[in-house]
């Protein structure tokens, strides 16, 4: 019987270390994906700053129209990129 409990025990010492290191993980994870999160909405928002100033030439927010076409946004922005690589293309 002290055999069984001392199994038993040590069987649960690996299953709440298992866990705990899949908690840890996970958490990490979570940490970098929120990031990740913030740094698309920061990129984002930065193109949209390059695109829509008319102060800057019209190459360098073509180019940055590309960058914001492929990342796949979809808004107004997107019809004004439209008409800003027509501008380039002229």
């Amino acid at each position: 019987m002290k055999k069984f409990l001392n199994n038993t025990k040590n069987s649960w010492q690996w299953i709440t270390l298992f866990i705990t290191i899949i908690g840890g993980f996970w958490t990490i994870f979570k940490y970098f994906d929120n990031q990740n999160d913030e740094m698309a909405k920061t990129i984002q928002m930065a193109e949209k700053s390059i695109i829509w100033n008319d102060n800057i030439p019209v190459i360098e927010r073509a180019s940055v129209c590309d960058d914001y076409l492929a990342r796949g946004y979809n808004s107004y922005t997107k019809k004004l990129c439209e008409n800003v690589i027509l501008q380039d293309d002229k």
